[in-house]
């Protein structure tokens, strides 16, 4: 089991989420100061209910019904009421390792000391992450505005013994039946914890880092399979040529560059003087496009990461600052998910563009007239044999699908919430879009892997073990699943990439689902 220490000081990154997200189990511990501040939230939130002041939730109802009264409804009713009207959505449930994430993210922003939730229901939402189960929560139901407000009550719900988990078995099982298994006891949330564990980004916050953490790697083993293809095709150097790039003055474009240029050196591969002196745009121009992606990419992660260490609950306790009207709290808007949103467009652009570079590579290097002379589709004798066609018409097939899911899903805005809500971020449904592409654009890595060692094959100077020659043709689904699903793995550092055998244009000897 993993142990993570909540303290003031630690920071998450978008790895941590993705790592944490995908553990079996993580035991989290909260450093004293963390309790303390906790403890000093609450008691100036409890004081300022005492004194009369508003607040959001407590003494007022949820959302458009702020204009109203919480009467006399007694504190456990009004939070149970909260997380039950909350528990609607449609779709289906979201990944693990995103309700993990966001569970995280959800713990991390209330032990911050602005939300003074209580400190035992902090240790009891910490304690789901020691579980060998996960609360089971609908994709669909969150516009990004008000906060993830129906995803998180899913997980908030478990809590209280109500809705749904499923174990590390596959199983679906009654909360109320999973927490008696391990010991817990259900929980009745006050109001201001139950608004605390929903109001806030962390679901799509937590989608939004681990596309980022994925992309990451996907894009740099793009750049691995353009140097892979460079030594194939013999192509020229001085596409690559660092004054050239520096000249352009774009960062992720010099950075490209360097690491294709640095990738190639693996190979013991000479330029083909035969060969035009510029190559075609998917090749000449790799590190601008990738480059450009880069760039986005960075720009993704910043945003993502200062969200990761935000506070986005509402209202926020301030235990030591009364503020300018001398109040201890402040009304806002931090759990409106905007920026997070636009960097998740950003995210997906970038990955859908690095798959369509990809697979026009793939048609350089299955195409005789560009491919050096090797056969169409690299078929080992074409016409009885038709080399990876279904593998092309598979990618050109990918690229669609990621096209169509690219969009500018920040500006997707439609009022709702009874008017109260009427400007949203539908962050959420742009997170889950990036989220999503990571898979289709690593099959599409995947296939252009599996071509590139059929190239190799068919040169003759060196076969990588793993994907096995296509003579006769056989189906490829299996390698594509492989090394698509290689591609994916955060297990598998890119230094741990071996060397290639001292061949001519030789390919890692390597496993394909092990080469990236």
């Amino acid at each position: 089991m993993n142990l993570l220490t909540i303290d003031t000081e630690r920071r998450l990154s978008v790895n941590d989420v993705e790592a944490i997200g995908e553990a079996d189990r993580t035991q989290v511990r909260f450093a004293e100061p963390v309790r303390q501040r906790m403890r000093a939230a609450e008691t100036r939130l409890n004081e300022a209910a005492e004194a009369g002041h508003s607040i959001y939730g407590m003494t007022t109802g949820f959302g458009p019904f702020v204009k109203f009264s919480s009467g006399e409804c007694a504190e456990q009713k009004h939070g149970a009421g909260l997380i039950a009207h909350l528990g609607a959505g449609c779709g289906n449930w979201a990944p693990r390792e995103v309700v993990r994430g966001a569970s995280l993210l959800r713990l991390w922003t209330v032990t911050r000391g602005h939300s003074g939730i209580r400190e035992q229901v902090a240790d009891a939402y910490a304690s789901l992450l020691e579980q060998p189960f996960h609360p089971l929560v609908p994709e669909i139901g969150s516009v990004g505005a008000s906060g993830d407000l129906v995803p998180l009550s899913h997980i908030a719900r478990v809590l209280t013994g109500e809705g749904m988990v499923r174990n590390d078995r596959g199983e679906q099982l009654y909360a109320m039946d999973a927490l008696s298994a391990v010991g817990m006891d259900p929980l009745s949330l006050r109001p201001r914890d139950a608004l605390s564990l929903t109001n806030g980004t962390s679901f799509l916050t937590a989608y939004a880092a681990i596309a980022v953490a994925r992309a990451e790697r996907l894009i740099d083993k793009a750049e691995k399979l353009t140097a892979w293809a460079y030594a194939l095709l013999g192509c020229q150097r001085q596409a690559l040529d660092p004054r050239l790039h520096e000249a352009r003055n774009q960062k992720g474009q010099i950075e490209s560059a360097r690491r294709i240029a640095e990738e190639l050196e693996r190979f013991d591969a000479a330029p083909d003087r035969t060969r035009p002196l510029q190559e075609v745009y998917s090749l000449r121009c790799a590190p601008q496009v990738i480059g450009a992606c880069r760039d986005h990419l960075e720009y993704a992660k910043t945003i993502i990461e200062r969200e990761l260490e935000g506070v986005d609950d509402n209202p926020l306790v301030f235990a030591d600052n009364a503020g300018p009207e001398g109040l201890p709290m402040a009304h806002g808007g931090n759990f409106q998910g905007q920026q997070v949103a636009f960097a998740a467009d950003m995210l997906n652009e970038a990955m859908t563009q690095t798959a369509a570079l990809i697979e026009r590579q793939l048609d350089v290097v299955s195409n005789p007239q560009l491919n050096g002379g090797a056969p169409l589709l690299l078929a080992s004798d074409p016409g009885p044999t038709s080399g990876i066609a279904g593998a092309q018409l598979t990618a050109t097939a990918l690229v669609a699908e990621m096209r169509s899911h690219c969009q500018m899903h920040g500006v997707y805005t439609i009022p709702t919430n009874g008017g109260n809500q009427d400007i949203v971020s539908m962050g959420t449904l742009a997170a889950r879009r990036a989220f999503g592409q990571t898979e289709p654009l690593a099959s599409v890595l995947g296939i252009q892997c599996v071509a590139l060692q059929q190239l190799t094959h068919l040169r003759r100077l060196g076969i990588a073990p793993g994907v096995e020659p296509i003579v006769p043709d056989r189906p490829l689904h299996g390698d594509i699943a492989r090394t698509g699903s290689a591609m994916l793995r955060r297990d598998e550092p890119s230094s741990s990439v071996p060397r290639p055998a001292s061949a001519r244009l030789a390919a890692p000897q390597v496993e394909s689902a092990k080469a990236f």
